[in-house]
C-alpha cells in the first residue's frame, strides 16, 4: 500500500525482538454524562512493534498488495486518519478518522480464518489492509456493515511478525458510542454489536455467554452474616466484587475490564472518561517479565508496550508508553 504524506512520531520502547505473537490486548469503551466518548486500548505484545504514530490527510492513493504479487482493490481516502501502526508498516493497529469514527485490531490467535482469493481480486484486500481501508473510506457503522460482504478479506504472511499470517479481529466505535466487533472465522464474516469491551480469543459471542458467570457482581459490599448469634462483617470494602477474575488471560480481563466500566461512577465529559479509561487500563496491565512461555531456551512473554485513549468526541488520540507513562497527546484539527 503507498501512502503520502504521513506526520511521524515514533514511541519507543523496549523489549527483545522475538517473532512471537501476541495473546493480549484489552478495550473498553466510556460514554460521559455528557454525551462525550472515550476508548481506551492496550498494546500487549512480546515482540517489540516499534509503533509510529501516524497522521494523514484524506486523498491518499492506495491500493491492497496481495500475495503473489497480485494487486486487490484501490482506494482513494476520503477521511483524514490518525493511527499507530507496526513494525513500520502501513497497518493500522489503532486510530481514528476525522468523522469521529474509532478502529481497534486485536490479536485473536486460534480463531480468525480469512477467506480463499477469488479469481477477480478487484474487490480482495489483505487483512493487514483493511483496518486502514476501514478508517480512510467510512464514517459511519452502517457503511461499514453494508461495505464488508462484499469484499473478499484474505490473509498474507508478515516477514516482520517471523512469517505468520496475522489473525485479528477488530473493533469499530462512533461518536454516539455504539460499536461494532468484526470476526472471520471458519464460520465466515460475523459482525457483533459491541457491548463496550473487548479482549482476544475466544470468540465474541463466548465472552458475552461467559459474563453469564459473572452477574453476581457489584460495587456494593456483602451484608454481614450471623451464624449461632455471631455476626460476621467482609473484611475491608470491596466484598462486592469477591470472585473477580484477576488473571492476564483474554477471559478475565473481558470480565475485569467490563465489570469496572459498568459499576465505575459515570463521568461528567471527556476528561473524566479520559480519566476513567486510563485507570480500566491500569487493572489490566501486564508488567514485564510476569507473563512467560518458553521456546528453544529462550524465555518471551507479552507486556504492555503501549496504551491509548481515542476522544472520538474532540478527535484527541492520547498515548503512553511501558517506560514513558506520562499521557501524551495529538489534536486532529
Amino acid at each position: 500500500m503507498r501512502l503520502i504524506a504521513a506526520v511521524l512520531l515514533s514511541l519507543f520502547v523496549i523489549m527483545s525482538s522475538l517473532p512471537l505473537p501476541s495473546h493480549a490486548c484489552t478495550e473498553v469503551r466510556i460514554k460521559a454524562k455528557d454525551g462525550s466518548i472515550v476508548v481506551g486500548r492496550s498494546m500487549e505484545f512480546a515482540q517489540e512493534i516499534n509503533s509510529d504514530v501516524i497522521l494523514q490527510p484524506k486523498g491518499q492513493t492506495n491500493v491492497s498488495e496481495l500475495p503473489g504479487g497480485k494487486k486487490g482493490i484501490e482506494w482513494t481516502s476520503k477521511y483524514g486518519v490518525l493511527y499507530l501502526n507496526g513494525f513500520g508498516l502501513d497497518l493500522a493497529v489503532d486510530g481514528m478518522n476525522e468523522a469521529g469514527l474509532g478502529l481497534g485490531a486485536l490479536f485473536f490467535p486460534g480463531e480468525a480464518q480469512y477467506q480463499e482469493m477469488k479469481a477477480d481480486t478487484s474487490q480482495t484486500i489483505t487483512i493487514n489492509d483493511l483496518p486502514l481501508y476501514i478508517l480512510q473510506n467510512f464514517g459511519a457503522l452502517d457503511e461499514i456493515k453494508e461495505a464488508l460482504p462484499s469484499l473478499n478479506v484474505v490473509g498474507i504472511k508478515t516477514p516482520q511478525m517471523g512469517g505468520i499470517i496475522v489473525p485479528a479481529h477488530f473493533s469499530v466505535y462512533d461518536k454516539t458510542g455504539k460499536g461494532i466487533i468484526i470476526e472471520y472465522t471458519k464460520a465466515g464474516l460475523n459482525i457483533y454489536d459491541s457491548i463496550g469491551v473487548m479482549t482476544n480469543s475466544p470468540e465474541y459471542s463466548w465472552h458475552l455467554t461467559n459474563i453469564k458467570n459473572y452477574v453476581e457482581l457489584t460495587a456494593e459490599g456483602a451484608e454481614p452474616i450471623v451464624i449461632d448469634g455471631v455476626s460476621f462483617a467482609a473484611t475491608g470494602q470491596g466484598s462486592g466484587l469477591m470472585g473477580i477474575p484477576g488473571d492476564p488471560t483474554p477471559p478475565a480481563r473481558f470480565i475485569r475490564a467490563g465489570a469496572m466500566a459498568y459499576l465505575a461512577e459515570n463521568p461528567g465529559d471527556a476528561a473524566g472518561a479520559l480519566t476513567l479509561a486510563m485507570h480500566i487500563m491500569n487493572t489490566v496491565d501486564i508488567p514485564l517479565g510476569t507473563v512467560r512461555d518458553f521456546s528453544d531456551n529462550k524465555s518471551f512473554g507479552d507486556y504492555t508496550q503501549w496504551v491509548v485513549g481515542r476522544d472520538l468526541t474532540n478527535g484527541v488520540l492520547y498515548f503512553r508508553t511501558y517506560n514513558n507513562m506520562t499521557l501524551r497527546s495529538i489534536d486532529m484539527k
